[in-house]
């Protein structure tokens, strides 16, 4: 908010709002996903601890990747990509 003050963007920020009624809604939902991934981790590092919550992390944007690549054929992952993916997945299994 400050940011945006500051640079003169809030105006049109809420102009651009105002001509476009549905981004009010889009905002605030990512506002709410927002509020509830810091939930997420602030709940993992008190109940558990920092390495949980890495990991999790790490096997999300794993996942992700791997999701990524298959559903689009023309972004197919390379061997070395695949490769790297598989050492993630290979460490996460030891830590456990």
């Amino acid at each position: 908010f400050l940011l945006a003050v500051c640079t003169g963007q809030l105006a049109d920020g809420v102009s651009f709002c105002n001509r476009h009624p549905g981004m009010q809604n889009a905002i605030a939902y990512y506002a709410l996903a927002s509020v509830l991934g810091q939930l997420f981790v602030y709940f993992t590092i008190t109940e558990f601890d920092p390495l949980v919550l890495s990991t999790v992390t790490t096997t999300r944007k794993i996942f992700s990747t791997v999701y990524s690549a298959a559903r689009s054929p023309g972004s197919a992952m390379s061997g070395m990509q695949i490769g790297g993916g598989a050492g993630v997945f290979a460490a996460i299994a030891g830590e456990t």
